[in-house]
This record gives C-alpha cells, sequence and structure tokens, in this order.
C-alpha cells in the first residue's frame, strides 16, 4: 500500500512533466539527498504532508538534480512578435485627474502588438479615431472590466488616435514608425 502510494506519486508527477510539455533530461539516485528520499517514503506512509513532498521534488528540480527542459516547437518566424502595454491607470474615470494613459503616447516599430491593460476600477473602451476626433473601425474594444486587455496589432505606420467612449476626454496617441 505505502509502495503503491509511492509508485501513484512518482508516475503522477512523470505524467504531469509529460502533459506540460517538459523533458525530464536526468535524475539518478546517488545525487538525491537523503531527507528526499526520506519525505517521498514518509508522504508514502501518510507521515508528512504533499506540500512537504512537493517542496521536496521543488528542491531537487531547483537544485538540478532533476533538470526538466520545455519541448519547444521551432517556428520559421524571421522575428518575433512584440508587444507593448499601455496602462488604463487607477483614477481614469475622474475629469480632473491626471491619469490618462500610461504612456500618452506610445511610440512603436511596424508590426508590435500593442495591449491595453485596464487597471482602472471602471470600465472603459479603447476606440480609434480619425485626425477630427470622429470615431472609426480601426480597431475598438468590447468595455474592459478591471484586469481585462485588449490588443491590436499596428502594421502600418502612423498616428494612430484612440479615446474611452465612456469618458471622452481620455485620448492617447500611438505613433508607429
Amino acid at each position: 500500500m505505502n509502495r503503491t502510494k509511492i509508485l501513484y506519486s512518482a508516475a503522477a508527477f512523470i505524467a504531469f512533466s509529460f502533459l506540460a510539455g517538459v523533458t525530464l533530461q536526468h535524475a539518478t539516485a546517488e545525487f538525491v539527498p537523503e531527507w528526499v528520499k526520506n519525505t517521498a517514503k514518509w508522504y508514502g506512509e501518510g507521515k508528512t504532508s504533499e506540500v512537504e513532498f512537493v517542496n521536496a521534488i521543488k528542491y531537487l528540480i531547483e537544485n538540478n538534480i532533476i533538470v526538466l527542459e520545455l519541448d519547444q516547437k521551432k517556428t520559421e518566424s524571421k522575428t518575433s512578435p512584440t508587444f507593448e502595454n499601455i496602462i488604463i491607470p487607477n483614477g481614469n474615470s475622474k475629469v480632473g485627474n491626471v491619469g490618462f494613459y500610461i504612456p500618452l503616447n506610445l511610440e512603436i516599430e511596424k508590426g508590435t502588438t500593442v495591449v491595453w491593460i485596464n487597471d482602472d476600477n471602471i470600465e472603459h473602451t479603447v476606440q480609434s479615431q480619425d485626425e477630427k476626433g470622429n470615431l472609426i473601425s480601426l480597431f475598438n474594444s468590447d468595455l474592459l472590466r478591471t484586469g481585462e486587455r485588449f490588443a491590436h496589432k499596428f502594421n502600418d505606420d502612423g498616428a494612430y488616435h484612440y479615446f474611452c467612449t465612456i469618458h471622452p476626454w481620455r485620448v492617447g496617441v500611438v505613433t508607429v514608425s
């Protein structure tokens, strides 16, 4: 019974590793400290907690006794995608506050994806507008609740103005070159 529990725990760990896309590189018994072996034994006997057992496994990984390498699929991409964030700060909804967008004018290169993150405790939108301030359909988010994000990839040069339809005094610019 005790041995079975240990075997099931080890099998579960290996199965998790496989499903998570990691490869066990090496794990030889002579490098495993006695206290780790005892923790596994005591866990199998029900004398120690699951947290202690997991911490022992964590120790083995952190000290490169068990080495995990992610199986990453190679992509044929010439460059990796670029992301930049714009924060909608807390207090952004109040007319008198200075917390517009951070940054107010984001300068990026073509091909960059911009992610707006709502850190305010009020809902906001991100709506593209033309040079006259009229709403256009280039990029437009739904209502963004606290913590929600909206992303748009910019592929062409230009200055892209946006605002919040709920708080239209909040405007920002993304400049692409």
